[in-house]
């Protein structure tokens, strides 16, 4: 397997017709299927509209009948983790770990829902972090999928639910050799950076962007497409971006 692709904050629901979560998911979907035939599928957090047992269940066989690749996942804020690795027991739910080797690249699943300080921001556990890292291969490729962005970015109000210790995190995260990519959601937007070597990046939702141009209040952008992120493993690790029409 050489492509990883990643979806963000899906915020499926169920009942609401004028909802487009699943719509527009279709539209993700679809499009990843007319790009890929192999690749393994990562959800990185705020899955559902409503953390309850029928909207994962639901979320999971609708996603189903577009693929049969594996599906890892990690929680966002609007996400219940406790609930999530429960169904996970089962064999036809989304996988839940925290690492994956393929190849010569470890891929790292982080859970940053402990809530922070204020609604919709987290927090990570940064002792459980350090163990997980003890198990990174020391010249291996490494990517990290979290949900929360590490620091601090877009509009004013969102800068108050990124995640709570992400200074600390960024510190113990710049020592992992080879740390090609960390690519979070929660934004709704497409933000991109490097730091020492490691490209931060965002996953645009596949739901709806936020306008993070007004800084004092939560806005949709409803002119910015949706899309998802594929990262390309090999020697040489490379993403691609794609947007999806919803018109």
């Amino acid at each position: 397997m050489d492509k990883i692709v990643q979806i963000s904050d899906i915020h499926f629901c169920i009942r609401d017709k004028s909802h487009d979560s699943r719509k527009n998911l279709s539209l993700v979907l679809n499009k990843i299927n007319k790009l890929y035939d192999e690749y393994i599928l990562v959800l990185s957090g705020d899955m559902v509209m409503k953390a309850d047992k029928a909207h994962y269940i639901e979320l999971y066989k609708y996603i189903r009948n577009f693929t049969q690749n594996e599906i890892y996942v990690i929680p966002g804020n609007h996400d219940d983790i406790a609930l999530m690795r429960e169904l996970a027991k089962q064999a036809d739910f989304f996988k839940i770990q925290d690492t994956l080797e393929i190849g010569n690249n470890d891929i790292v699943f982080l859970d940053s829902s402990e809530k922070g300080e204020y609604l919709g921001g987290g927090k990570i556990d940064l002792s459980h972090f350090e163990v997980i890292k003890s198990k990174l291969r020391e010249n291996s490729n490494k990517i990290v999928f979290i949900h929360h962005p590490p620091f601090k970015i877009g509009a004013e109000w969102f800068k108050k639910i990124c995640l709570d210790n992400g200074d600390l995190f960024m510190k113990s995260l710049l020592k992992i050799n080879n740390l090609k990519y960390l690519s979070y959601g929660h934004c709704h937007n497409y933000f991109i950076e490097e730091r020492e070597n490691t490209v931060f990046l965002s996953c645009p939702s596949s739901w709806i962007q936020f306008d993070h141009s007004c800084h004092h209040e939560m806005k949709y952008d409803q002119k910015r497409e949706i899309g998802f992120n594929v990262f390309h493993l090999s020697d040489d690790i490379y993403h691609d971006t794609v947007t999806v029409s919803d018109h």
